[in-house]
C-alpha cells in the first residue's frame, strides 16, 4: 500500500511541474486546450480608377449667312432717234434727226452667297483619375489555440515545441486535462471540470 501512495505522489509531482511549465508558457493556461482572443486590424489598399468629370454633351453652332456685294450694267436711258433742233449762226431753227447711244451705269448689290447655318457639335466627355483608399481584407477577431506563436491566427509563426498539455505529458491520445485530473485524484470527476 506504500507503493500506490509513492507513485501517487510521484505522478502529482510530475504532473503539478508540468502544469508549471505549461501555465508559463502559454500565459497562464494549460497547453491545447488554452486559447487567446486575437484582433488583427483591417488591411487598405489605394485603387485608381476613372471617373467622369463632365459628359459628352452636343452645342449647336450658328453659322452666319454669307454675302458677296456683286456690280452689274443697268440700262439708264434706252438709246435711239431723237428729235433735236437749235438755232444756227443766223438765229434760224434747224431741226435734224440724231441717234442716240443708250447709257448704262454700274450698280452694286449685296447678295446672299450662303444662308445662316446651325451646325451640331459634339463634345466628347472628360475623365480625371482619381485614387481611393479601399478595403482590401477586414478586421478580424477570434479565438486562436494558445500555443501559437504572437502573431495571431494559427501558421503566423507557426505552432510551439513546448508540450501542449497534461495528456500530451502523459503521452495518453484522446484524454483531456480533467480525465488525468480524475486519473490522478484532484478531481471528483465534475463535468464542469476543465471549464
Amino acid at each position: 500500500m506504500t507503493t500506490p501512495v509513492a507513485v501517487r505522489i510521484s505522478l502529482a509531482a510530475i504532473a503539478g511541474a508540468v502544469i508549471t511549465l505549461s501555465s508559463a508558457q502559454a500565459g497562464g493556461c494549460g497547453g491545447a486546450e488554452c486559447y487567446r482572443h486575437v484582433n488583427t486590424p483591417p488591411v487598405y489598399g489605394a485603387v485608381s480608377e476613372q471617373v467622369l468629370v463632365r459628359p459628352a454633351e452636343t452645342v449647336y453652332r450658328t453659322i452666319p449667312p454669307v454675302y458677296e456685294t456683286v456690280s452689274e450694267r443697268v440700262l439708264v436711258a434706252p438709246g435711239g432717234r431723237v428729235w433735236q433742233t437749235r438755232r444756227d449762226a443766223y438765229g434760224a431753227l434747224i431741226g435734224c434727226w440724231v441717234d442716240v447711244p443708250p447709257q448704262y451705269a454700274v450698280r452694286r448689290r449685296r447678295v446672299l452667297v450662303q444662308p445662316a447655318q446651325t451646325v451640331p457639335e459634339t463634345i466628347p466627355p472628360q475623365y480625371a483619375s482619381v485614387r481611393r483608399r479601399v478595403l482590401v481584407q477586414p478586421a478580424r477577431s477570434g479565438w486562436v489555440p494558445a500555443n501559437y506563436g504572437q502573431g495571431g491566427y494559427p501558421g503566423a509563426f507557426g505552432p510551439s515545441l513546448a508540450v501542449g498539455s497534461i495528456p500530451d505529458a502523459f503521452g495518453v491520445t484522446g484524454a483531456s486535462s480533467a480525465d488525468i485530473g480524475v486519473g490522478l485524484g484532484f478531481s471528483s470527476g465534475s463535468i464542469y471540470d476543465g471549464y
